[in-house]
């Protein structure tokens, strides 16, 4: 008896040996180690073929026993381990899949003007969000710094300012920005405290203008073609200053200063310039002009970026959505007329 459950185990040892030659994994080692011991404990107890009693002791039954116990251990051990790292594998796919089907959004950076910039923006959102593209405004309160941020890269774009102020600034920095598109156009305007028309501007009517160059071309435009004064005709968005007036046909007192100041001092003049989107946050009615630019005007808000972001897909993504027929329709509904899409 005790000659057969040797060679048995033997066999076994052999058997395990060739598993483990075969398959050589690491979980299967650790089985295959487990019952060896087991193997190697019992044969110990045993009495060798050669000679000996077919009974066993009462002392080799309890270590064949314990052997079987740690065999069967060692192979539970190993059937934990392979459910575990099963369990891992589904749960690392599980994973992927969950990245797969529902992806991280892509967050842009921007600053704008509060009205309407990121009014049509945020009107925007949901339809980004459609297209895996989150929004995070940084500022809407326009200081000096915005365009540092744009040059510099702390944010991905700007929406706020037009083409020839894009260029002004290009020229100011030295520097190479890119307009992505034009989402929509404010009418450039004049309006007044204490008039309620243009024909009602008393003789030497003294009138604010913004101070930077692109507004106040725009502004000098207007005045020209609503016959108050007649301009250098090579003027342009850079050199523009009421120095370039050639001509006062209307006599009138014109004011350069800092645009941000101007509606606040607005009861110091008889009329003042402003961006339609000023007045809109000021709460003036934007309809009661005196005098305006066309709705052709040529100086549509644009999506301006650096050449970091010039082939950005995201922001492709992004002016798309905002030239579309929604936004558009939006824009249409809500300002009135003071701000209109881009062609």
């Amino acid at each position: 008896m005790a000659c057969e459950v040797g060679q048995t185990f033997i066999r076994l040892c052999r058997l395990n040996e060739y598993i483990f030659f075969i398959i050589g994994g690491e979980i299967m080692k650790k089985k295959v180690v487990a019952l060896l011991m087991a193997v190697v404990t019992a044969s110990a107890v045993l009495v060798g073929c050669g000679g000996g009693t077919n009974e066993t002791t009462p002392e080799q039954e309890t270590a064949g026993d314990a052997a079987d116990t740690e065999a069967e251990a060692g192979t539970e051990a190993g059937d934990a381990e392979d459910e575990s790292a099963a369990a891992d594998t589904e749960s690392e796919g599980s994973d992927e899949s969950a990245d797969a089907q529902t992806g991280e959004a892509v967050v842009l950076k921007c600053v704008c003007d509060l009205t309407p910039h990121s009014e049509i923006l945020n009107a925007a959102s949901d339809l980004l969000a459609e297209k895996g593209i989150e929004l995070d405004i940084v500022s809407t309160t326009w200081d000096a710094t915005w365009n540092d941020m744009l040059v510099d890269g702390e944010i991905d774009f700007a929406y706020f300012m037009h083409v020839p102020a894009m260029e002004s600034i290009e020229e100011e920095m030295g520097t190479t920005l890119y307009s992505m598109g034009g989402i929509h156009v404010e009418p450039y305007a004049c309006f007044s405290d204490k008039y309620a028309s243009k024909e009602e501007l008393p003789e030497n009517a003294v009138i604010a203008i913004p101070n930077d160059s692109s507004n106040e071309y725009r502004a000098l435009k207007v005045l020209e073609t609503e016959g108050f004064i007649k301009l250098n005709p090579d003027m342009t968005a850079i050199d523009a200053s009421v120095n370039q007036i050639d001509e006062y046909v209307v006599p009138i007192e014109i004011v350069e200063m800092d645009q941000a100041n101007i509606i606040p001092s607005a009861a110091d003049f008889d009329a003042y310039f402003v961006n339609v989107n000023r007045a809109l946050e000021a709460d003036i009615d934007t309809t009661a002009y005196l005098m305006r630019e066309g709705e052709d005007s040529e100086y549509a808000n644009i999506i301006t970026v650096t050449e970091a972001n010039k082939d950005n897909e995201a922001i492709k993504t992004l002016v798309s959505v905002l030239q579309s027929d929604d936004v558009k329709k939006f824009i249409e509904e809500n300002f009135n007329g003071a701000v209109i899409p881009a062609k």
